[in-house]
């Protein structure tokens, strides 16, 4: 595996020769070479709002689930997937999806949704903003189908 990704983790796309590794770069290629389906918008300012939540997921509550299924600081990792939701939730009050339209940005954070147990994480009633959505993203054809 290291030959493809030096990471030493999942996924990583072989397409055409090309061998493309980590998951939002791979989203990112994948809307670039399928513009039939957008994952981006086209306005810059929202594709950057699209890559500011990627990178929120990414950084913050999938770091903190990592720690917390690897048995490492978990008390205090735990802690911070809360305070992580919390913030959320109150952005998702009124919205849809977390960037605009039904995005990469949405996409970036079913994985974490879908790995609550692991991270000794659930979503009580204090989320309620964030149980619509993620309700929402799962019942999504294209996702319920992989689960």
């Amino acid at each position: 595996m290291l030959d493809r990704n030096p990471y030493g983790k999942v996924p990583v796309l072989e397409d055409d020769g090309a061998v493309i590794y980590e998951s939002a770069v791979i989203g990112e290629y994948l809307d670039e070479k399928y513009p039939a389906v957008r994952l981006m918008p086209k306005d810059l300012a929202e594709r950057a709002r699209v890559r500011i939540w990627v990178d929120y997921c990414n950084t913050r509550l999938q770091r903190a689930g990592g720690l917390v299924a690897h048995d490492y600081k978990v008390e205090k990792s735990k802690a911070e997937i809360v305070e992580y939701l919390k913030f959320i939730d109150d952005y998702m009050r009124g919205r849809d999806y977390i960037a605009g339209d039904y995005s990469l940005a949405d996409i970036t954070f079913i994985p974490f949704f879908t790995r609550l147990e692991r991270y000794q994480t659930n979503l009580g009633d204090d989320l309620p903003n964030v149980k619509k959505w993620v309700n929402r993203l799962l019942a999504r054809p294209p996702v319920r189908e992989t689960l």
